[in-house]
């Protein structure tokens, strides 16, 4: 059953809504500047639309053909864990675009995005599925990109492609990419209601996203968290982020453990407890050697 609009905004990151205004104040006038220009051109300028779309569809069918080609596309049969959790994320957060799955080895436990057009074409790295990667971790991969899919769809409609197409003039995404991170951070956070508050399991699944299954196990996560206060802020680490879409994974750890302890008290205390438990169990394994 999907959930309500309230509980979807309850979902959603704290600066979302601010940095939504400001990209739609900066897509207002591009919007007024296309139209001049097309008015300007007596229209002439839209004779390029058709092979602007034409391009579009050229590239959505090369890309979904190397993989249909390529890779091994997640049914109900191949992967059925995860054909599952793209299902459930759909209907919980009323996404109703298509969005296909290709499994691929690439050696590292990772996923990827791509939006084209309508359609979504989720990568997912095998690394997922190795021996001890956690159905909760799986779903929660999902359920932060399709939730995120969904808050972006809520708010944009049909003019993301306007949005997308702003984008890929690079000279104002300095205004634009906040939105983007804040997306990103909202779809942690769906992705972590979709698993219940599990956030050992999230937090896991975002380590070895970084590490690779193999190596998350060394990675000290109290730690980890206190980098995003040590390194996080200041002006290099604002302009390393500044252009891109994605936030640090240092913030989207602290954001996880933030969202968790206002939301999922008791199990964000519970992972708290663990987390300094391995600390303390770590430095006294150090300090032996």
């Amino acid at each position: 059953m999907p959930i309500t609009k309230k509980e979807l905004d309850s979902l959603r990151h704290p600066t979302e809504a601010g940095r939504y205004r400001l990209t739609v104040f900066v897509l207002a006038p591009v919007a007024l500047l296309a139209a001049a220009i097309i008015i300007g051109s007596f229209g002439t300028v839209l004779l390029i639309v058709p092979f602007v779309l034409f391009g579009l569809w050229f590239s959505l069918k090369l890309y979904t053909a190397y993989f249909i080609n390529n890779a091994v596309k997640v049914t109900p049969r191949s992967f059925p864990e995860a054909h599952a959790a793209i299902v459930e994320a759909k209907e919980l957060f009323g996404f109703k675009g298509k969005v296909d799955a290709y499994v691929v080895q690439q050696g590292d436990y990772n996923a990827m995005l791509m939006p084209l057009l309508s359609r979504k074409l989720l990568i997912l790295n095998s690394e997922l599925f190795k021996d001890g990667n956690s159905q909760a971790e799986i779903r929660f991969i999902v359920g932060r990109f399709v939730g995120g899919l969904a808050s972006k769809q809520f708010r944009f409609g049909w003019l993301q492609a306007f949005l997308n197409g702003v984008e890929k003039l690079v000279v104002l995404n300095l205004l634009l990419t906040p939105y983007e991170r804040s997306v990103k951070l909202s779809g942690d956070q769906m992705g972590l209601y979709m698993i219940g508050g599990d956030l050992p399991s999230a937090v896991n699944a975002m380590i070895k996203l970084i590490l690779g299954s193999d190596a998350a196990g060394r990675a000290n996560v109290a730690s980890f968290l206190d980098q995003e206060q040590s390194g996080g802020h200041g002006f290099f680490p604002w302009l390393t982020r500044a252009m891109s879409h994605f936030p640090h994974h240092t913030t989207r750890v602290a954001n996880l453990v933030r969202f968790a302890s206002e939301r999922y008290q008791d199990q964000a205390e519970a992972f708290k407890r663990i987390a300094l438990a391995e600390d303390k169990a770590q430095s006294l394994a150090v300090a032996a050697e």
